[in-house]
């Protein structure tokens, strides 16, 4: 007979009495997760209490009312646009959470008390929720306590682990794999309104997996509908109860010295291009030719077909794009190489924040469906998330023909890749100036995102530190600590892209008409100019930089008569170098 599953449940932020309803629930879904898998197996199912730590730490209005601001200040609104109802909840959690942080005294004791549970109960698997999986990661990542996690499960969900105000705290901005752990499941569910968030790391012991659900009121959030979900069943409930992990991951482990014998690194291309939007008004005609142009000169230089996707038109929704751009970094590891391209229409989009007040305004990038709301927007801050947590040596390009990518818009003299917004949209960005008689814009940049951007090791580009991709670092603390715990941590915060954009601040992308065929009027420098430095520099390309690439690009867009120049951002060591 197997033995008994040991099973430890750290819950998070409320009151969760000894023997409460709470934990009756998540028996129940334990046990009715196990069943599917193994009807047999014995469960022995035991709890880490906090409320007693939580009361020593009482969350009064002015930490509410900081938490707000930091959790603003960071662009993390959508909770508050999500919420229905009551939603004194999610703000006493933000309070809790941002006091949690930033006491050193209240994470030891918590860390503490898991530590001493762990010794005690001995658990093949940790189940953290909430707040109480940020007590696990901070446990099983510390110095002092990191060895706990040996060999054990540990099981992340309803979590703020990959929020960015949280993941400020840890290696300025940046997330550790729990290198100790058998492996580390985050269960993510992009409907839970409480401060959640993606998780993305390259170990070979951890998975994120969807395990989406929308429930009326705060059930998005509740730590049963997660651990019952049917994804949870078929990925960590499977393996835990077969012990599959061990093997896959010995597995990998024996494959690494015939992989790195591999000569090249790992390449794959998404390649997005729309021209039939919904609307006639806004078509374009040259983007789908820019994807077979791009398409092609990268199979020149060495990317096989089979790696490259391309998504075009009506099958370039919001959704469909999320997907791929899932696949394009999906397993990337140290030297592989990514790139992602996208030839569309650009806009700016107001977004509304606490108290649906417009707080600021995001690049995105226009999907087919896209309608002017969040869930179809393509945003600076989205593609930001997708990248952040990428192994420092990964070789990752995005090339963006769009206006409101360096400011980010498209057309020919002209038609303009960019979306001009409806009134109701516009309106937002907006305000009435009495003494002027006049509407003027309003001002929406939070200030502390300007003051981080300033602090980039990156090519500076005047007022382009938050267009489209820049990445900027998100944390919590001040610039001057930062700054040591890079150089500490021996690197420069999270990390960031090579990124050409089709235009500077203030510019148009257009669209440019080679004989009979269109194509974006970057594009086409662009791919002129790369294939005449490949001929020039075949003997040596170490003498090839990029940033003379966009250099000719942008004189070869004047040559054509286009008031356009193209852009360059990222880290200082890829700017000097090839593609």
């Amino acid at each position: 007979m197997a033995t008994a599953l040991r099973i430890l449940c750290v819950h998070g932020v409320g009151q969760h009495p000894p023997g409460g309803a709470w934990q009756q629930a998540w028996e129940a879904a334990i046990h009715e997760a196990c069943r599917q898998v193994d009807a047999e197996r014995a469960l022995d199912i035991q709890y880490c209490h906090y409320d007693d730590i939580f009361a020593q730490h009482k969350v009064g209005l002015g930490d509410t009312l900081e938490a707000l601001a930091r959790l603003l200040a960071n662009g993390i609104t959508a909770p508050f646009r999500r919420a229905r109802g009551d939603d004194s909840r999610l703000r006493h959690t933000a309070g809790m959470v941002v006091k949690w942080v930033e006491s050193p005294t209240f994470r030891k004791q918590t860390r503490d008390r898991l530590v001493e549970r762990i010794q005690a109960v001995k658990p093949h698997v940790v189940l953290g929720h909430s707040l109480g999986s940020l007590v696990c990661y901070d446990t099983f990542t510390h110095e002092e306590s990191r060895a706990t996690a040996s060999g054990r499960y540990f099981v992340s969900l309803g979590s703020q682990i990959g929020n960015p105000f949280v993941r400020g705290e840890y290696q300025a901005g940046r997330l550790s794999a729990i290198e100790k752990a058998r492996f580390w499941y985050h269960l993510y569910n992009r409907f839970d309104s409480v401060f959640t968030a993606r998780v993305s790391i390259a170990a070979d012991n951890f998975r994120q997996v969807d395990t989406h659900f929308d429930i009326p009121g705060n059930a998005d959030h509740a730590a049963e509908e997660y651990l019952r979900h049917p994804q949870a069943v078929s990925t960590f409930w499977y393996d835990v109860l077969n012990d599959e992990t061990a093997r896959i991951t010995r597995a990998l482990r024996e494959q690494r010295p015939v992989s790195a014998r591999v000569a090249t690194p790992r390449k794959r291309a998404l390649l997005i291009g729309i021209n039939d939007y919904p609307d006639p008004d806004q078509r374009l005609a040259g983007c789908v030719n820019d994807v077979f142009l791009m398409s092609a000169m990268l199979q020149e230089q060495g990317f096989d077909a089979g790696d490259i996707r391309v998504v075009l038109d009506e099958r370039a929704t919001a959704d469909g794009i999320r997907e791929r751009v899932d696949w394009l970094l999906d397993g990337v590891r140290s030297g592989d190489q990514r790139i992602l391209y996208y030839s569309g229409h650009g806009a700016r989009l107001p977004t509304y924040g606490l108290g649906d007040r417009v707080d600021r305004m995001d690049e995105t990038l226009v999907p087919y469906d896209f309608d002017w709301t969040e869930d179809t927007a393509l945003t600076d801050d989205w593609l930001f998330e997708r990248y952040v947590q990428l192994p420092y040596d990964v070789d990752f390009s995005m090339l963006l023909d769009c206006c409101h990518s360096g400011g980010m818009a498209k057309g020919g003299p002209a038609r303009m890749r960019g979306l001009n917004p409806p009134d109701d949209i516009r309106h937002r960005a907006l305000k009435w100036d009495a003494a002027r008689e006049m509407w003027v814009p309003r001002e929406l940049e939070v200030a502390e995102r300007k003051q981080l951007a300033v602090d980039q090791d990156t090519m500076p580009l005047g007022d382009m530190s938050g267009r489209l991709g820049y990445a900027l670092p998100v944390r919590t603390l001040p610039l001057g600590e930062a700054r040591q715990l890079r150089k500490a941590l021996g690197h420069k915060g999270p990390y960031m892209p090579l990124l050409v954009y089709a235009c500077q601040e203030g510019e148009f992308a257009y669209e440019y008409e080679h004989g009979a065929i269109q194509h974006g009027a970057f594009t086409y420098a662009l791919v002129k100019n790369w294939r005449r430095m490949l001929r020039g520099g075949a003997g040596d390309r170490r003498r090839l930089k990029v940033s003379d690439l966009v250099k000719y690009t942008s004189q070869e867009l004047r040559e054509l008569e286009y008031d356009q120049t193209a852009a360059l951002a990222g880290p200082e060591i890829r700017l000097s170098r090839w593609m």
